[in-house]
């Protein structure tokens, strides 16, 4: 049942390849947050108002994380969040634990694959995948993914979710649908004559899970207008089905392997009436059985911000709350995208080509609905987490062309050194507590409608701030997640000696990779997986052989070489 004085959250998560780190060091900043302020919280309500150690300068709101949606590496940081929530152990990156112990998003994101023995670059070379297959799947080779699924999508020990997440918080993870899902469209008025129709195709598909609970129980829920899958975290076969929607919303396409995915027929007749809010007259087009198979890459080709759907389900979820404004949506995006060219294409046929590629690319990301129900969106309710680093050039604080490490390569740098990933993490975790603290907020004169409380006079001393920043005469907010970690907003004091270098955390110092000790590490491993690869695309080994003999290894090798060294130069990252 909904709880209106609660603030409902909607937390949605873009694509971002190996800049997932940035996205997974701001939900690590985020619980840490959350979990903070509610120990705080409880504390209180343990010895009553009236004991003379209630901290009256903590709000007593309660904030709830409803629903999460994710697309490729976004959907990945939704699993490892839903993991976290529900794990005894976690604990966040900080300076009590700065080696990310029990933490799934560091151990994910910047340790990756990396080990004693080998880095993420080795096993991402390795040619084991091409020897097993006996085709070319992919350019890199994805094991060590699956060998870090595995390990963060595991059964661990329990605990109740926390009272910062709903009880039935929902997870979305988006999907490219290779095979595609027939739906037939009847215009017959009758509705008898069902041969009186057109099939209309959809690629663009969901996951969407919930915790087995008291109210929740297992498997697909039985009323026919209820579209999600509630798991169990501690059967074996419910984090497979996880693990498969992980690794489907995050195949990049040709870079990584794609997945073949297989869920419940009855999961996929319910989609008429969830997609278009009505089930006469329109109806999917399935094979026999009882399972639907098909083969799935990046959520992202379709569908790389999903705020739509999450939306979609906070409002179903909570009529309410989102009538009453109680509810905010975040979206986290390591690239937003900033692109605003709209030239004119040429006329020439290499021109019509390249423009007809970028049209259906923009049109497939064009989100209707999405931008439909965010324009729908009241004043501060709809906000952006973007990473943000300025350096200081001829005296003065600028932006740099890249504020990722990660980001060269198309989002793909961060796979070559866990400097870069652990870098975009510490931004993530920077960024975010810059938001929580001056940026997700209310209007002051909205505390009480939003919130559902009334502060008293030490809580808006600690955490009201004006902008201008510092000016007693600027328009006054109140942030909707207090950071326990302040003294008093208003003027950035932090609690340096209870959180140390946590109360104000500041920039890793920008990597760099040398370029040398990469190529004589790395060369000749590129080279053999370059000539693997033509191996089996020509299926002659004649050919092949002539192939990487005289051309393919050495204009591959030369052709990734000035790409690394190019794109890593520009974004002062090489030694």
């Amino acid at each position: 049942m909904e709880n209106e004085n609660t603030f409902k959250l909607c937390i949605t998560m873009a694509g971002a390849v190996s800049a997932g780190a940035y996205t997974a060091g701001v939900l690590d900043y985020l619980i840490e947050t959350l979990d903070l302020w509610e120990k705080a919280k409880e504390k209180n309500r343990k010895l009553g108002v009236a004991h003379p150690d209630y901290d009256h300068t903590i709000p007593m709101h309660q904030v709830e994380i409803d629903v999460i949606s994710g697309s490729s590496a976004g959907g990945i940081s939704g699993s490892l969040t839903f993991m976290a929530l529900a794990d005894k152990k976690f604990k966040s990156f900080n300076k009590d634990n700065p080696s990310g112990t029990d933490n799934i998003f560091y151990k994910s994101w910047v340790d990756m694959g990396n080990t004693a023995e080998n880095s993420t670059v080795d096993k991402l070379l390795n040619n084991g995948d091409l020897k097993e297959y006996g085709e070319v799947r992919s350019l890199l080779n994805t094991q060590a993914i699956d060998v870090i699924a595995d390990e963060a999508l595991a059964v661990r020990e329990q605990r109740k979710i926390p009272k910062y997440a709903s009880d039935n918080l929902d997870v979305i993870l988006t999907t490219t649908n290779l095979r595609g899902i027939n739906f037939m469209v009847n215009f017959d008025d009758s509705g008898r004559d069902t041969s009186k129709g057109t099939v209309i195709t959809n690629h663009g598909g969901f996951f969407r899970y919930k915790l087995k609970n008291d109210k929740y129980p297992t498997g697909i829920p039985t009323k026919e207008d209820e579209l999600y899958y509630v798991l169990d975290l501690s059967n074996e076969t419910h984090l497979q089905y996880l693990k498969d929607a992980t690794l489907s919303t995050a195949a990049f396409p040709i870079g990584l392997k794609s997945r073949e995915v297989a869920i419940s027929s009855e999961y996929i007749k319910r989609y008429p009436k969830y997609l278009f809010n009505k089930s006469k007259g329109i109806e999917p087009l399935l094979p026999e059985g009882a399972i639907y198979k098909f083969n799935s890459v990046d959520g992202g080709v379709i569908n790389n911000e999903p705020y739509g759907i999450g939306l979609k389900v906070l409002r179903e979820k909570n009529p309410k709350s989102i009538e009453a404004c109680k509810y905010g949506v975040i979206m986290i995006d390591p690239f937003p995208n900033k692109d605003h060219d709209v030239a004119e294409s040429g006329s020439g046929i290499m021109s019509i080509a390249g423009g007809l590629l970028k049209a259906l690319r923009n049109q497939v990301m064009f989100n209707q609905d999405g931008i439909l129900d965010a324009l729908d969106m009241t004043d501060r309710t709809k906000f952006l987490i973007e990473p943000i680093r300025k350096i200081e050039k001829d005296g003065k604080w600028v932006r740099p062309k890249n504020d990722l490490a990660a980001a060269p390569i198309g989002g793909f740098a961060g796979f070559l050194s866990r400097d870069f990933r652990e870098h975009d993490f510490q931004l993530g975790r920077k960024n975010c507590q810059v938001f929580l603290r001056y940026y997700f907020a209310v209007a002051s004169e909205d505390i009480e409608k939003r919130l559902s409380i009334v502060p008293n006079s030490a809580i808006k001393d600690r955490y009201q701030f004006s902008v201008p920043a510092m000016d007693p005469n600027g328009e006054k907010f109140f942030p909707i997640i207090p950071d326990m970690r302040v003294l008093r907003n208003f003027d950035n004091q932090v609690d340096k000696i209870n959180y140390g270098k946590d109360a104000e955390i500041q920039d890793l110092p920008y990597p760099k990779l040398s370029f040398s000790e990469f190529e004589s590490r790395y060369k000749s491993k590129i080279k053999d997986r370059i000539g693997l690869i033509v191996k089996h695309l020509l299926k002659n080994k004649f050919l092949s052989f002539l192939a990487n003999f005289f051309y393919a290894k050495n204009a591959g090798y030369k052709f990734v070489k000035e790409a690394l060294e190019k794109e890593l130069g520009e974004n002062d990252l090489l030694k």
